[in-house]
């Protein structure tokens, strides 16, 4: 029996750089369209509840966030290869309009200049710009539109990724300070306010998957009153550090189980009858943001979602928890991406 395994993406580039270059991918989709049977997750699904292993290397094809490259270089070249794929957009970050930028079926065609084709922001960019602005009405915005997500159906199924998408702090313990270099992009949103030097820095997940920690507006404004001279110091991290923790009895303010759980329930409830209403279709999978989540998570996405996909590296196994589904992430590269192929091939003889 052959192993049957699910991948994921984040962004497709018109170039060489940080995440997989779009002939690459092409590439890639070449590979798996000529040696392996690729399925979508309601199929992925069956698998598990038949416990079914079929004869011929199988995988199915998942994209996370939404990022409109998805549109403009993936969908194009899946429909070029008659496969299919899911995606898990942020619900927030969907831009409401009905506008549809060029992709590579226009340059193909000559209709535009490869120039014109929409330029990809880094994942840090696009989040970032989310949070500082929210959802901005321009052509340039790095999510997809409503209008993009539809047109994409023939190709893309809809899956679920929460609303906010975002990390949070979830502990007490002091285990950095922020000094500008050090930063999440999720830190605009776990402060509450725009990050400045020497905020605590916790320990941070999904903002679904804990009960959040608060930094204490004292403790932020404590630190807003230190000179810059103070962070000169070479020593000013453990000196901040002793500081607060002699001057605050608490640095946080910890949100109670309870309030977690309805948050969390809200959360799902809202992004997922959001999504529906944007495609007129039922949604019935989720991807877990970052990858994070706890037994409290797994048991409330199950009450919306008939199955939960995370990042841990794994095929599916006989028995595999419906909702603790694993995925192999995909790197820029060729001989990486070849790379995750062998060590599906390898914990699928395991398994």
């Amino acid at each position: 029996m052959a192993e049957v395994f699910v991948i994921y993406y984040h962004k497709i580039l018109p170039r060489l750089g940080f995440d997989v270059f779009y002939k690459t991918f092409d590439l890639e989709m070449k590979i798996l369209k000529s040696f392996y049977n690729v399925v979508n997750l309601d199929e992925i699904e069956q698998y598990i509840k038949e416990d079914k292993r079929p004869n011929k290397p199988t995988v199915a094809i998942t994209f996370d966030d939404g990022y409109v490259d998805n549109f403009v270089y993936a969908y194009p070249i899946l429909k070029k290869h008659g496969l299919k794929a899911t995606i898990f957009p942020i619900a927030s970050r969907i831009l409401q309009k009905d506008f549809v930028r060029p992709t590579l079926f226009d340059y193909w065609q000559g209709k535009v200049s490869f120039k014109e084709l929409h330029q990809p922001k880094t994942m840090a960019q696009a989040n970032l710009e989310y949070l500082k602005h929210g959802v901005k009405d321009t052509k340039d915005w790095d999510f997809l539109t409503v209008a993009e997500l539809n047109k994409m159906k023939d190709v893309f199924d809809v899956g679920g990724h929460a609303y906010l998408h975002s990390r949070v702090f979830y502990d007490e313990e002091i285990i950095d300070f922020y000094d500008g270099k050090n930063g999440h992009w999720s830190f605009y949103y776990a402060y509450g306010e725009e990050p400045k030097i020497g905020f605590p820095i916790l320990k941070s997940q999904n903002n679904l998957a804990v009960e959040r920690s608060y930094i204490k507006k004292e403790v932020k404004d404590y630190v807003k009153s230190l000179d810059e001279s103070y962070f000169k110091q070479k020593d000013w991290k453990i000196r901040l550090k002793k500081e607060l923790l002699k001057k605050f009895d608490k640095i946080v303010d910890k949100e109670p189980m309870q309030e977690r759980k309805e948050r969390v329930i809200k959360e799902l409830q809202d992004s997922k009858s959001m999504l529906e209403s944007m495609i007129n279709q039922k949604i019935r999978h989720f991807a877990y943001p970052f990858g994070h989540y706890d037994d409290l998570l797994v048991e409330l996405v199950g009450l919306f979602f008939e199955t939960a996909f995370t990042t841990e590296k794994d095929v599916i196994k006989s028995k595999t928890n419906l909702h603790k589904i694993p995925r192999f992430g995909i790197p820029k590269d060729i001989s990486s991406f070849i790379a995750v192929l062998g060590k599906a091939k390898i914990k699928g003889v395991k398994s």
